[in-house]
């Protein structure tokens, strides 16, 4: 048994304050990084795969600050991470969300068509769904694994967070078109961006919690 194995069994688990205040503050400020992008994409007339590039940026931007708010979150605990690593991880994943989530939009804007009542369409969509959730707990996941049993379970806790928590971000849509301000659009998508990153940070928190446990003797 390392030394480093040592002291993360003797730290404390998370504690779950702490974890939801870094991480809301980190996805929340980072949430308004592509909020900008699509600002700034709408001020150049920016379309297509040249908007696409700018969000895919902005969204390792994002991934970036949330990456750092959660591992600033677990210094000190029995769950530490390398603060470099994560973060360079985080943004990464982010990005590769980004280019995924960014397809249907984009592929509209250059013309192509997709048929959404055919379902191969949903089955594919389907499928580009899990690996964009699955994206940023994949990468984390060899990082956290230098610390945390059984590292694994982090993927399917934080698919099942994001998909809950991504639900805020579409909440705003109905009410922004092109005649909305430019400050209420970037405000309601901020407000989702901040219930977005409170029901993640929640959810992730509980989960990290549990899984930072000592296992007991004998347990599987």
């Amino acid at each position: 048994m390392t030394a480093d194995r040592v002291d993360h069994e003797a730290a404390p688990a998370p504690r779950l304050g702490r974890w939801i205040g870094f991480v809301v503050a980190g996805e929340s400020i980072g949430f308004l990084v592509p909020v900008t992008g699509f600002a700034l994409a709408a001020a150049l007339g920016l379309q297509g795969w040249w908007a696409w590039a700018l969000l895919v940026v902005m969204g390792a931007g994002e991934g970036a600050l949330l990456g750092l708010g959660q591992s600033l979150a677990l210094r000190g605990s029995s769950a530490a991470v390398p603060v470099g690593r994560w973060v360079a991880a985080t943004a990464g994943a982010a990005s590769v969300a980004w280019s995924i989530g960014m397809l249907p939009p984009t592929l509209a804007d250059v013309g192509v068509e997709i048929d959404w009542g055919s379902p191969v369409t949903w089955v594919v969509a389907g499928l580009a769904g899990l690996v964009l959730l699955a994206t940023i707990p994949v990468a984390q996941w060899p990082v956290l694994a230098r610390s945390v049993p059984r590292a694994w379970r982090w993927i399917p806790l934080n698919m099942a967070a994001w998909l809950v928590g991504l639900v805020f971000t579409f909440l705003p849509s109905p009410f922004v078109d092109e005649s909305t301000p430019g400050w209420l659009t970037f405000l309601l998508f901020a407000v989702g961006g901040v219930l977005m990153a409170t029901t993640v940070a929640v959810i992730t928190g509980l989960g990290l919690r549990r899984m930072s446990r000592p296992r007991r003797a004998g347990a599987a």
